[in-house]
């Protein structure tokens, strides 16, 4: 008899942000706060949800390998990752804390991982399905997100040069690359972390991370992108420390019950002062109905996680979302890396077992 975690049973109702009068929403009551869109705050996975054996809680995939940058379309998960190289070298005594040293792996490459037939939210290792071959490229790619556009599945990609995007008929490829970058922003530093949503107007939105600030590009094909300066992230801060960047944004499309279309944006905060000894990173949420003004929700979403970074969100349905995350992993090499790590919001949901 096998078991499987598909069943969902309704515990203890956490905070959720999103209602239907703003983009965020105010804090939710208990059951009132339950059908509101699974906004936060959000609760790691346990291991009986995810079926992986001998994890920790909330980890989506085994991988020993560093993982750098994250996306899930459908039952796939794309994922930038490297080997440790031969002979790698000391990790040095100032490198920061919970940051992989990538120069003791090999050059970054994009992966797909299926979805794992037990338990839920996690994934399987999967084969090589982009790697650097274009000049602009450099030696690696890496920060991969992926979106439908129909009949074509558009994956975008960062590397040395900016952004781009190759296209194939399905999650599995092959994919095919546009020769050009389609975001090459570089004033205060390369573009990073795509993260493409159809917007409220009906176009796509691209939000990157450049500079240590995040910034947006509009398209109306999704393969030329026209810049939109810096995002606006209006609103309170009620967590420790000070914010002294944004970094790795994570964005979905919602459409409300009241027949509103709004974006709603995960991204990494970085803060000094939280900490005794180097700075943390926490994940907000802010949410906007024109794509370029946002407003932030005021504390972390995941509230017990100071080391948590590259949210990617995804939408099960009206009002449950996985948040996936990247978490620190010491367990593998000899340098430390990271783990893909799923969460769930509301907090309250449980997924049972069901016997078959």
């Amino acid at each position: 008899m096998t078991r499987t975690l598909r069943t969902l049973v309704l515990g203890a109702a956490l905070l959720t942000l999103y209602g239907a009068c703003s983009t965020i929403g105010d804090e939710g009551g208990e059951p009132a706060a339950l059908p509101h869109g699974g906004t936060g705050a959000f609760r790691l996975l346990s291991t009986e949800e995810t079926e992986i054996i001998g994890s920790l809680p909330g980890r989506a995939m085994v991988l020993r390998d560093a993982i750098d940058g994250f996306s899930v379309l459908d039952d796939s998960l794309f994922y930038a990752t490297a080997p440790l190289i031969a002979e790698p070298p000391a990790l040095p005594e100032d490198h920061p804390a919970g940051d992989i040293y990538w120069p003791g792996f090999e050059p970054r490459r994009v992966h797909r991982g299926e979805a794992r037939d037990e338990g839920v939210g996690g994934f399987a290792a999967g084969p090589e399905v982009l790697a650097a071959s274009e000049a602009w490229e450099g030696d690696e790619v890496f920060d991969p997100w992926a979106v439908r556009d129909g009949d074509t599945v558009r994956l975008y990609y960062a590397a040395e040069g900016g952004i781009g995007v190759a296209e194939a008929s399905g999650p599995a490829g092959p994919f095919t690359k546009r020769p050009d970058p389609v975001v090459t922003d570089a004033r205060d530093g390369a573009p990073r972390r795509p993260s493409v949503v159809r917007g409220p107007d009906g176009a796509w939105w691209m939000y990157y991370d450049a500079g240590g600030e995040i910034r947006a590009a509009r398209s109306d094909d999704g393969l030329t992108f026209d810049p939109m300066g810096a995002i606006s992230l209006a609103g309170l801060d009620e967590a420790e420390g000070t914010e002294i960047a944004v970094t790795n944004p994570g964005a979905m499309r919602v459409e409300t019950p009241a027949e509103r279309v709004l974006v709603r944006l995960y991204f990494e905060s970085v803060r000094d002062g939280e900490l005794e000894e180097g700075v943390s990173h926490r994940i907000y949420v802010a949410g906007s109905d024109d794509g370029i003004t946002f407003t932030r929700f005021p504390r972390p979403v995941l509230r017990d996680q100071t080391d948590v970074r590259l949210p990617a969100p995804v939408q099960l349905d009206d009002r449950l979302t996985f948040l996936y995350v990247s978490l620190p992993f010491n367990g593998g090499p000899r340098l430390p890396t990271r783990a893909v790590s799923v969460s769930v919001a509301p907090g309250g949901f449980r997924f049972a077992a069901e016997e078959e």
